[in-house]
């Protein structure tokens, strides 16, 4: 057995593979790194029902994993790049050859995989993300809870605080419909509602990762073949505007279940590759 370790910067998730099954996944809060390393460790040890005896070997990614020793519960321990970890996570839950994986957490990654994971490549991002939501939302509207955002941005209206195409040129512009945004935040007024600013700041963050997306996916010659993981795709609002997105630019999206798990997978996956060889 093969646990998968993706220590984050705010949660750290865990996966158990057998062969090629997953057989556990657990997930804990990030607080000190070592410490949720152990924790989600002895959680899905325990609730699968196994001993620390009949794991072969740790595989550690994510950003806090240069952090972590040789050895957790006197288990050794590999460290997986977190961009490889990505790419052959995302082409395991999705199923593909090759893909664009959008890695989509405290801020968002690109990562082209093709050949089935023999070339991974790293080919940028941005530093919008969750992270953007909690932060613009903790200084603007005086909570950071993600679930209480999300129900306030689905009762807000975003037009409300964003300057719409039709807006500025009373109607379409090229491919840009006229209800598209052509300027995030270009209409804010103070008698806009906390909901409309909280709508208007899930619209930023997806159109920007959006569209970063739609421009990659066409450079790589993707755009039938995109992965969205990571903990901020499975917001149903997230979604819903990336979709749309993706509509504008002729996108094909594939949003797998268990995508949060994307870089624990992938780094079980690594190891397992690497015994093979």
């Amino acid at each position: 057995m093969i646990i998968g370790i993706d220590i984050g910067a705010t949660t750290t998730r865990a996966v158990a593979l057998e062969g090629s099954e997953i057989i556990g996944m657990e997930t804990v809060r990030t607080t000190d790194t070592q410490a949720s390393a152990h924790s989600v460790l002895d959680k899905i040890l325990q609730n699968i029902g196994r001993d620390s005896k009949d794991v072969e070997q740790i595989a550690i990614s994510g950003g806090g994993a240069r952090r972590i020793g040789e050895t957790i519960l006197n288990l050794p321990v590999a460290r997986v790049d977190e961009i490889r970890a990505i790419g052959l996570g995302g082409l395991a839950l999705s199923g593909k050859q090759k893909a664009l994986i959008v890695s989509m957490g405290t801020g968002t990654a690109l990562v082209v995989a093709f050949e089935g994971g023999k070339v991974i490549r790293h080919i940028g991002g941005t530093g919008v993300g969750g992270g953007t939501v909690e932060g613009l939302s903790r200084r603007m509207l005086g909570t950071d809870r993600f679930e209480v955002l999300e129900e306030m941005a689905e009762k807000g209206n975003a037009s409300k605080v964003d300057l719409t195409v039709a807006d500025i040129a009373g109607g379409p512009v090229g491919i840009v419909p006229a209800e598209a945004t052509a300027s995030n935040f270009g209409k804010l007024r103070t008698d806009a509602s906390k909901d409309d600013v909280a709508a208007a700041i899930f619209n930023m963050v997806s159109q920007v990762i959006g569209v970063v997306t739609a421009m990659a996916a066409k450079g790589y010659n993707l755009e039938e073949d995109v992965v969205l993981v990571g903990k901020l795709i499975q917001s149903k609002k997230i979604a819903e505007v990336i979709r749309q997105v993706a509509e504008l630019f002729q996108m094909k999206l594939c949003i797998p279940g268990n995508g949060e798990y994307c870089v624990a997978i992938g780094a079980a996956k690594a190891i397992c590759q690497s015994m093979k060889t």
